[in-house]
């Protein structure tokens, strides 16, 4: 079974590494473009690699942008409120400290619930006592989120930091961060 889950996980992190500018965008139109090509030819910005989602708005990706070195942080401790207190408390960290949109947030919420059910142990092991082992460069405890919990965060969310462009407080090789962003179309008065 572990060999199995080890040739999944190779499997996906191949086609996370091979596709980032690849493949489909979502456009400063909320609409998801085949390619960045297609989104052009539209005459179409490019708000993030990937598809839309929850996330794909302007409020959400600022967020991204201004919380870029404390937003991991933040959301490891509402996830902690969240395991520790509840859900709920969780969520009033969520709104209080971050301020996502209610649908973005609700993402995060499934993506902390996630790791509380399938990471959880996992963390513990490596937060208290460094036991664990890194996976291309992330720490145990963001690798089981990204490879347990990553794939439905990304298809709810839809825009993350790396798939809009942003370098933030997770290393993460150039080819794992989306280049082919647009600047945000001046607001009409």
């Amino acid at each position: 079974m572990m060999m199995v889950r080890s040739f999944l996980f190779a499997l996906f992190v191949a086609a996370v590494l091979a596709s980032i500018n690849d493949g489909p965008v979502c456009g400063h139109d909320h609409i998801t473009y085949d390619s960045h090509a297609e989104a052009k030819a539209a005459g179409v910005g490019v708000m993030h690699c990937g598809v839309c989602g929850q996330c794909s708005n302007r409020h959400d990706i600022d967020i991204y942008n201004a919380t870029r070195n404390t937003l991991t942080k933040t959301t490891t401790q509402c996830a902690w409120a969240s395991l520790l207190i509840g859900e709920s408390v969780g969520n009033w960290c969520m709104n209080k400290r971050v301020g996502f949109t209610d649908g973005c947030e609700k993402c995060w919420m499934d993506n902390i619930m996630c790791d509380a059910k399938d990471c959880v142990m996992t963390c513990i092991k490596w937060k208290f006592f460094h036991i664990g082992e890194f996976k291309h460069d992330l720490d145990p405890c963001l690798a089981c989120d990204e490879f347990t919990c990553g794939p439905a965060f990304a298809a709810c969310a839809g825009a993350n930091r790396r798939r809009s462009g942003i370098i933030s407080d997770i290393a993460r090789h150039d080819e794992e961060v989306c280049t082919i962003v647009d600047p945000w179309p001046q607001e009409q008065n």
